[in-house]
């Protein structure tokens, strides 16, 4: 019988969240899709260190960053102060991620400005206050 260590489950588990990752991107975006495969993986695995150095554990908030690095670029959170002070914060990563993707959507629209992103999150960080700070 074969048996895996912890380690080895885990790292299947992460290759295999990538490739779904990958795929969803692939998906959603043309530009994305059209690069090569290795590009597309080297961008994921990217992305995923990023979010992890950012504090993101789950996969929704691993894949709410790699969407943000996919449209804003990877690092795009470090040039913004507001963003980065809601990343470092002791609140729950559901929370960070409601918060990183309002801005993200915000940021989006072609009327976008610094400050419509900031009133984006400080919008998020109001509503989603019920739902704790740990």
């Amino acid at each position: 019988m074969l048996q895996l260590s912890s380690s080895q489950h885990a790292r299947i588990g992460c290759d295999l969240f990538r490739e779904r990752l990958r795929q969803s991107l692939a998906g959603a975006d043309a530009e994305f899709r059209g690069l090569p495969v290795a590009d597309q993986k080297e961008f994921v695995e990217l992305s995923h260190e990023h979010a992890r150095g950012l504090g993101f554990r789950t996969e929704q908030g691993v894949a709410a960053y790699a969407l943000g690095a996919l449209w804003r670029g990877l690092g795009f959170e470090q040039a913004v102060p507001l963003l980065m002070a809601l990343l470092r914060a002791p609140l729950p990563e559901l929370r960070k991620v409601h918060g990183l993707s309002d801005w993200v959507h915000d940021q989006l629209d072609p009327l976008a400005t610094p400050l419509s992103g900031d009133l984006a999150l400080r919008r998020s960080y109001v509503l989603t206050k019920p739902w704790g700070r740990q």
